[in-house]
């Protein structure tokens, strides 16, 4: 058995500290973090929507995340969070199947288009 708790950053578990998958929780955003950018993983990650409403973009497509939906994003699916309702705010916790050091790969302006 391995108990794991959030540190510095909002990742519970994952490679740094002997964890096969990711899995972190957002605080309740009212708005994108200036960090987000679009990008993608090889490997499937999950979006659990705890409260409040979001969008995530997945491939050109707007998905709401709203209180008690998943959405499961596919390898190689360019993404990212959108929009965040700036009153309700959102926050949801992520999965991801693997964890790796180098495991975001951030899209560059020309393939995003």
């Amino acid at each position: 058995m391995q108990v794991y708790a959030r540190a510095e950053s909002h990742y519970f578990c994952g490679h740094w500290n002997g964890s096969p998958l990711e899995i972190g929780d957002s605080s309740l955003l009212r708005d994108v973090p200036k960090s987000e950018a679009r990008h993608f993983h090889d490997f499937f990650e999950y979006y659990v929507a705890l409260e409040g409403e979001a969008e995530l973009e997945v491939e050109g497509r707007t998905v709401l995340l709203v209180a008690g939906s998943v959405v499961m994003v596919q390898p190689g699916e360019c993404h990212r969070i959108s929009w965040v309702h700036p009153e309700r705010g959102a926050r949801w916790i992520i999965v991801k199947q693997e964890s790796h050091p180098n495991g975001k790969h951030v899209v560059s302006a020309q393939r995003a288009t």
